[in-house]
């Protein structure tokens, strides 16, 4: 198991789709520290808070990419995290399959073996494919922006003692931030596995590819159309937006890892490729 998931998450992190990913991702990143912090950094420098005490300067955690809920560059990055997490590796147990390589690692080891290291290192990568722009993201700001506490007056953030975290956010918001870093790692994680489950329902590895991205396109529109864009999972891995409802967000996770999980080593198992 330890051979072969160090194989896997070689050729994952070193796949042409890792660097496209993170390169897009790195661009989002960058257009936001030059549209957002930027200007936040000279209006820090230049403006007179002494003369407007309800106005408090920008802090990092209302600015930086995931924490600020306006830029249009976020909404994109987080509607696009199905596919910078698909481009690693999400789409590999379908070119295996086609290739015949998959032949050869099963005469090689057991099958149960190899399908738990795919999907391990779909999900390890994945992940790290949708944080590191978050996180050059964040140290940029860091670098710009004072880390100051979130002012409960004016903030671009949409966060309320209502969110889940609310108190570490008011409190502590780098570790505010870190949460959501791991959050979004999982968010990552698990579209990467559900692009491996769906690779049994076609012949095409486009169709494979954006099926993820149409789950979180319907629940998206969805959830705007029925007033809750907050149970949206494009909003839910957002610093900015947070979570109101726990439960919906566990649902989520749950549901994408068990079924994912469960779909892809059970036809993976099944499957006859010889």
């Amino acid at each position: 198991m330890k051979d072969i998931l160090k194989i896997e998450l070689k050729r994952a992190f070193k796949s042409k789709g890792m660097l496209l990913a993170v390169l897009i991702g790195c661009i989002l990143a960058i257009a936001q520290v030059i549209e957002d912090q930027i200007p936040a950094y000279f209006r820090n420098e230049t403006m007179d808070f002494a003369s407007i005490p309800i106005v408090p300067p920008s802090d990092v955690s209302g600015i930086w990419m995931a924490g600020n809920s306006t830029n249009l560059e976020v909404f994109i990055f987080f509607l696009l995290v199905p596919l910078f997490a698909m481009l690693p590796f999400g789409t590999s147990y379908f070119t295996d399959a086609d290739s015949g390589f998959l032949k050869n690692i099963y005469a090689r080891c057991g099958r149960k073996e190899f399908l738990h290291a795919k999907y391990l290192s779909a999900f390890i990568s994945g992940g790290t494919a949708v944080v590191i722009p978050l996180l050059l993201n964040v140290l940029c700001c860091m670098a710009l922006i004072p880390n100051l506490r979130p002012s409960t007056i004016y903030s671009l953030s949409l966060v309320t003692p209502a969110h889940l975290f609310s108190s570490i956010f008011f409190k502590y918001p780098l570790l505010y931030i870190l949460i959501f870093l791991l959050i979004d790692f999982v968010i990552g994680g698990i579209f990467a596995c559900l692009t491996l489950a769906v690779s049994f329902l076609s012949d095409y590895k486009i169709v494979i590819a954006v099926i993820p991205f149409f789950i979180q396109l319907i629940i998206h529109v969805g959830c705007s159309l029925l007033g809750v864009w907050d149970y949206s999972i494009v909003y839910m891995g957002r610093a900015g937006c947070g979570i109101i409802n726990p439960w919906v967000f566990l649902i989520y996770l749950a549901v994408g890892l068990l079924a994912s999980w469960f779909i892809f080593t059970r036809k993976g198992e099944r499957e006859d490729v010889f």
